[in-house]
């Protein structure tokens, strides 16, 4: 059994920045436009990005009413990383009116057109003067990527132009235009559609039917710790049980992407539990939220490493999912997004107890369900390495550092290593050189080049 090593990269703004001018340089260009000017998806677009069309489409349609939560994207600089890929920063910059034209769909422009009531506003009918980010605290992500053009959005308690866009809109109208803004990177125009101003977080309320977009936006701009403490209040609250299941499943995935066996997650976990049980069980909204209910709380033992409690809780999310046929495409996409979520912690569990055939079985669900996503190919990769057959790894990885972008970074690094295994030590170093090329940030990379060549350096950015 070979066990991988974990691929780590610098999260700051400035490494962002060093990321994206690496980008552009490093020839790695991903094929897939959704998330820069959301052209039609390609064979080798993720499925979060196909839903990410999806709900664009349903966005100007008029359908948002139709439009689930779905899990976020990997990545919430999903477009600028894209953008970077393709030599285009001026794709990168923080206000959709100045995307490039040459870049966007028609689709782009309608949903623009939608949100902001105009193609082209003029600056000064964008809304109120822009709110410093300190008001919200330090931001994940840099004002202006490097060689952005235009004027950034508007402060995070404009909502002027929101109520030019939508009136007397839906609530799903708004939350719909929210969440589709965050997975393109533009966090401060979703918090104008939602209306969403300056807050103390120790005594905002949030609301009923927007709380988890709430929370969405400021994620982006105050520390975890006081966003989940946020979540956690609401999920004790008197809102109502969708909105507290969410609320408690949403501090409980948090704590569990960390690892971290708190009482947090044990608190929120059994706040779902009762949340869900005054809501619907059956049909398939009912079973869809109950695989989800039981895949969070398979989280709470798995911290713990109980391993046992934790595969059973992931079964019951399985029989639950399974058990269902989805009808209409938002039915199929919904499902899909759980059983990628579900599948992917599947395979994590069973290499963490070193059952590299169930890892790779799973694995290979994850082929079916997202072949264009670099998560797919590592966790496959990493299965097929804990099963020894480094070969089948090494396509695995490859099939990953295939799809470009930032992601083929990772793959790259993984894919040195095991060719370092193999005795292909000179193979393992262009890998380490490709990887350390496309984000200079990873330590990690940038280690094994100095190893597998003696003296050499790397500018970064």
């Amino acid at each position: 059994m070979t066990a991988m090593p974990r691929y780590r990269t610098d999260q700051s703004p400035r490494a962002l920045a060093t990321r994206l001018r690496a980008l552009c340089t490093a020839r790695v260009p991903v094929a897939c436009g959704v998330y820069a000017g959301l052209s039609a998806p390609v064979p080798t677009s993720a499925l979060h990005a196909r839903i990410t069309h999806a709900m664009a489409r349903a966005f100007v349609a008029g359908t948002s009413a139709d439009v689930p939560r779905f899990e976020p994207p990997p990545s919430a600089q999903l477009r600028l990383l894209t953008a970077a890929s393709w030599d285009r920063l001026d794709g990168a910059g923080p206000d959709m009116t100045t995307f490039p034209v040459d870049l966007a769909s028609e689709l782009w422009w309608r949903v623009h057109e939608r949100v902001l009531g105009s193609s082209r506003l003029p600056d000064r009918a964008l809304g109120a003067s822009r709110l410093p980010d300190r008001a919200f605290g330090s931001s994940r992500t840099p004002d202006r990527a490097p060689g952005s053009s235009g004027t950034p959005d508007r402060g995070l308690g404009s909502s002027r132009a929101a109520d030019r866009a939508f009136g007397s809109s839906r609530t799903s109208d708004r939350r719909l235009a929210c969440d589709l803004l965050l997975r393109l990177g533009y966090s401060h125009r979703a918090a104008e559609v939602i209306g969403l101003s300056v807050i103390d977080p120790r005594k905002h309320v949030l609301s009923p039917d927007l709380a988890l977009e709430q929370l969405a936006v400021l994620r982006c701009h105050l520390p975890s710790s006081a966003v989940e403490a946020m979540a956690l209040r609401g999920a004790r609250s008197g809102l109502p049980p969708e909105t507290r299941r969410d609320l408690a499943l949403f501090v409980v995935f948090r704590n569990a992407a960390r690892g971290a066996d708190s009482t947090s997650i044990r608190a929120a976990a059994a706040l779902a539990t009762k949340a869900s049980s005054e809501l619907p069980q059956n049909g398939f909204t009912g079973l869809v939220n109950r695989a989800r209910l039981h895949r969070a709380l398979a989280a709470v033992p798995f911290v713990r490493r109980d391993i046992a409690e934790t595969h059973r809780l992931l079964g019951r999310a399985l029989e639950s999912l399974t058990s269902i046929t989805p009808a209409t495409e938002m039915d199929r996409l919904a499902w899909a997004d759980e059983a990628y979520a579900l599948y992917a912690f599947l395979v994590r569990t069973h290499l963490t107890v070193g059952l590299g055939q169930r890892a790779a079985g799973y694995a290979a669900e994850l082929a079916e369900l997202s072949p264009g996503d670099d998560r797919t190919w590592a966790l496959q990769g990493d299965a097929l390495a804990a099963c020894g057959q480094l070969e089948a790894a090494l396509d695995a990885y490859g099939r990953g550092v295939a799809l470009g972008g930032w992601g083929a970074a990772r793959a790259a690094y993984l894919r040195a290593f095991v060719l370092e295994r193999l005795g292909r030590v000179a193979e393992a170093a262009e890998d380490y050189v490709l990887s350390q090329r496309i984000d200079p940030t990873s330590s990690v990379a940038a280690g094994q080049v100095e190893r597998a060549l003696p003296g050499a350096t790397y500018a970064a950015g």
